[in-house]
């Protein structure tokens, strides 16, 4: 029986998943921050090492029981990256293990999707557009944050929200219910004291997150300032999907595109269906749905795949042991 190892490393948590070829699920391990531009390469290889110990203990096996990994792992953005991490961390902590190492955005569409193909566009804290087509091929858009171009997230959607709040009280958009949300949001009686209290910093955008549910709430109710901004951003999410079809040549195929991240459970529809128009425009094939699985069970699929095609026998069984391994772990592999 073949062993496997997912590893999923991001910014605020580590998680790891083993489990073997008929999708039984043996052992699970977590750990603290194992992006290495946190807090440093040292740091982010003891999150890891961690992690991986962790599941290992939990499954009753040893390192050399595995037969092949699965890394999904933020911080990976460019070929520098790979190198570096390889040297300082993935080689010592797993030797000559046959591996599949990629961006987190990767293990984030291979849990999203039964297909070993596709596309995610996760939007959340960040945003970023991964995809991988039928030859294996992936490449990746976005996600190196709004200096480099990036124009739609929770952040940006919240913080936009409030900048149109003060472009209604100079009468360049028309009146908002954002403006008495954020109002409540941060405790002020008037606009004026919300207005000064943000201008000397007595309020900060952390202060009254999440902005974004705001701007998705008076959208979902009509209003038409807050439609507008999910609009935007849902048109600039579908020339993520379409910029990224076209670099793997699908444009013209059936595949999914994978909904991940906060920003797609808003109580607005106006995002998603503006992002559905703009990708069905240039990939007409292409159907969006929402994530299966979480990313740390997409690394375990990815580290399966390194040897074997998962089997619908082996899906079935990971799906029903995922209900189980959530109450033993009390974590989620199943995506909301």
């Amino acid at each position: 029986m073949r062993r496997y190892l997912g590893l999923d490393v991001g910014a605020t948590k580590t998680f790891c998943l083993v489990g073997d070829e008929e999708g039984h699920i043996l052992g699970f391990g977590k750990a603290g921050t194992g992006n290495y531009e946190i807090y440093g390469v040292e740091h982010a290889l003891e999150e890891n090492r961690k992690a991986v110990e962790a599941a290992l203990q939990d499954a009753g096996l040893q390192l050399s029981d595995i037969d092949a990994v699965g890394l999904g792992v933020a911080g990976a953005d460019v070929p520098e990256d790979y190198v570096m991490l390889e040297r300082e961390i993935y080689t010592p902590l797993f030797g000559d293990i046959p591996r599949d190492f990629q961006n987190d955005s990767m293990g984030g569409l291979r849990g999203g999707t039964r297909a070993p193909y596709g596309i995610v566009i996760a939007c959340g804290t960040g945003c970023v557009s991964a995809g991988r087509n039928r030859k294996g091929e992936h490449a990746r858009v976005g996600g190196l944050g709004p200096e480099f171009g990036d124009l739609c997230s929770g952040y940006d959607i919240g913080r936009e929200g409030i900048q149109r709040v003060w472009q209604a009280r100079d009468g360049i958009v028309p009146p908002t219910l954002m403006t008495a949300r954020f109002m409540e949001r941060a405790g002020c009686n008037t606009l004026d004291e919300l207005f000064y209290k943000l201008y000397r910093r007595e309020i900060t955008y952390a202060d009254m997150q999440p902005m974004a549910k705001i701007v998705f709430d008076a959208a979902f109710e009509g209003d038409e300032v807050a439609c507008d901004i999910l609009e935007r951003g849902g048109r600039y999410l579908g020339a993520m999907v379409n910029a990224l079809a076209r670099k793997l040549n699908m444009s013209q195929d059936e595949f999914e595109v994978v909904m991940a991240g906060s920003v797609f459970k808003g109580s607005s529809p106006v995002l998603a269906d503006a992002m559905r128009m703009v990708v069905r425009r240039e990939c007409p094939r292409a159907v969006t749905v929402m994530p299966v699985f979480e990313p740390v069970v997409g690394a375990l699929l990815m580290g399966m795949e390194v040897q074997m095609k998962v089997t619908e026998e082996a899906y079935k069984s990971l799906a029903s042991e995922l209900v189980a391994a959530e109450a033993r772990y009390g974590v989620r592999f199943r995506a909301e």
